[in-house]
């Protein structure tokens, strides 16, 4: 049954859920109070309050933007400090125009709008101080181009307390506009996750044909859509989890046997990594062959062969890496492909609920389940397109 156009319509005048807990709430109104009161007191002790008060309301839109939508491109430094300093500028060589106080006003709204465009410095508070120097008063008028050093006083104070106060409160800022890919290997590629996905070309073409200004930083927009697409395979792959794709069958060492028993391992079951356990069975480290290549290689006697002889009968606790990273059997095996692929992981250990090693998942195990669900899926093509 179609809706009604008119009740279509007044759902889009009611606010959307908000996505901050109310946790977030008080931490960027704290900051935002802290960082107001310090940009007034500053500005009054030096220029007097009448000016602190009257610089007192954009300052606090700015400390809005930059406490509460830390993310937005125009609550970053740069808007923040530039847009300010050029929006009054902007004001004060209108103010000199002669023309109505209306057409003045809108003069410099116009002008600074273009003008932060044009240096991509856009933050909407700026407009405020861009009405304010240019419709003057008895205070403004009186301090002239002096206006401002105190506008821009205020908005680094601004900037330096978001910029400690977010940092210390977990919330990154200054938001990155673009990061170089760095994988495990410190090289150039991109993750082995984001190569068939999203590319950052494709991003830029979809914005660049979307035209209008988006409030969010480019790189939290891909992050965006590349947790859509996890998601959106997590629900496609269902329940699939470590438990069901996990090699059950162990082989395991002490931290006190020796390096040599650990190469017999490796070797006679062609593995790559040993778990390894203490006497109460619980995880302690991990064994890898670059643990071993690397113990060997770093010795102290001449030859590759000697080193080998010499630290053979080495015990596992002096090579073995920790912390290990882990999962648990109800990891989802989406979240096993980053882990396996863009953090370089080779194998993961499986715990269950008791903290006890049940399972280990490796790159194989991992390739071996997305070929099986990818079977799935093909086989179920030819019934839903007969169905349809």
């Amino acid at each position: 049954m179609p809706q009604n156009p008119l009740r279509l319509w007044l759902r889009r005048l009611l606010p959307d859920a908000s996505n901050a807990p109310p946790r977030e709430w008080l931490r960027a109104a704290i900051g935002g109070c802290i960082a107001v009161f310090l940009a007034a007191l500053v500005c009054s002790q030096l220029y007097g309050t009448d000016l602190a008060l009257r610089l007192i309301a954009p300052f606090s839109a700015s400390a809005l933007l930059l406490f509460a939508v830390t993310s937005s491109p125009v609550a970053q430094p740069w808007p923040v400090i530039a847009g300010n300093v050029l929006a009054a500028a902007i004001g004060l060589l209108v103010s000199h125009w002669g023309l109505p106080p209306l057409a003045t006003a809108a003069t410099a709204f116009g002008l600074a709008l273009v003008g932060m465009q044009a240096l991509r410095c856009l933050h909407p508070p700026s407009c405020a101080i861009a009405l304010g120097a240019a419709l003057g008063g008895p205070v403004f008028s009186a301090l002239g181009w002096h206006l401002l050093l105190p506008v821009l006083l205020g908005s680094v104070v601004l900037v330096n307390t978001a910029l400690l106060f977010n940092n210390l409160s977990g919330v990154p800022y200054p938001r990155k506009v673009a990061h170089p890919a760095s994988g495990p290997h410190l090289t150039a590629d991109p993750l082995p996750g984001e190569r068939n996905g999203i590319a950052e070309v494709d991003l830029d073409h979809a914005l660049a044909e979307f035209g209008s200004f988006v409030d969010v930083t480019r790189d939290d927009l891909q992050r965006l859509l590349q947790l859509t697409e996890k998601h959106a395979l997590r629900r496609t792959m269902g329940d699939l989890r470590a438990e069901r794709i996990m090699s059950r069958d162990l082989r395991t060492i002490g931290p006190q046997a020796p390096v040599s028993e650990a190469w017999r391992l490796l070797d006679q079951h062609h593995l790559k990594a040993l778990p390894v356990l203490d006497d109460k069975q619980q995880l302690v480290g991990i064994l890898t062959l670059s643990d071993l290549l690397g113990h060997a290689a770093s010795a102290a006697p001449r030859s590759l062969a000697e080193r080998f002889r010499a630290r053979r009968e080495a015990p596992v606790s002096r090579l073995m890496s920790r912390p290990v990273r882990c999962v648990t059997v109800d990891t989802p095996v989406v979240e096993l492909v980053s882990l396996l692929s863009d953090q370089g992981l080779h194998c993961l250990p499986v715990l269950d609920d008791g903290g006890r090693v049940v399972g280990i998942v490796s790159q194989s195990d991992l390739i071996a389940a997305l070929y099986r669900n990818w079977l799935q899926d093909l086989h179920q093509q030819p019934v839903l397109q007969l169905a349809s």
